[in-house]
């Protein structure tokens, strides 16, 4: 009992180092985390396609099905969509994504978008399509460089 007592300074202060340690590692881990990774959005539409584009590129990629179309703009390492011809466009009021597990969503032309990992995307970067599916991507996606 006597021992705790002289070293309660000591006990605290080591508590107080791993409290601080492991607050900083939860906490900014994921930020620091996703800044050194590469990331890419991956584009589904209602056709079953999925577009990947990386967010290191700013780009414009036009997507055309039979429920409608939406253009989604990637400038400066965000996401965000550009336009649709949906009846409320409240996928146009959603605010840019950057950050692994946003999504951008648009119901009414069954159409989302999210951010992912790169080595995720599954893909290589700036693909119009993949597998059987990929002449069909060709024809009803445009991907314009910005």
């Amino acid at each position: 009992m006597q021992g705790i007592r002289n070293n309660l300074a000591t006990i605290v202060a080591g508590v107080l180092v791993v409290a601080g340690f492991v607050a900083t590692t939860v906490f900014f881990g994921p930020w620091r985390a996703g800044t050194t990774q590469r990331l890419a959005i991956l584009v589904h539409d209602a056709n079953g396609r999925v577009q990947t584009l990386s967010l290191d590129q700013d780009a414009r990629l036009a997507v055309h099905t039979d429920l409608g179309s939406n253009e989604v703009v990637v400038e400066g390492g965000t996401a965000r969509m550009g336009q649709a011809d949906c009846p409320h466009g409240d996928c146009l009021r959603q605010r840019a994504i950057s950050h692994p597990g946003e999504q951008l969503v648009c119901l009414p032309h069954r159409l989302w978008v999210e951010v992912v990992a790169q080595d995720d995307a599954g893909t290589s970067v700036g693909a119009l399509g993949t597998g059987d599916n990929a002449e069909n991507s060709k024809r009803d996606v445009d991907l314009v460089s910005g």
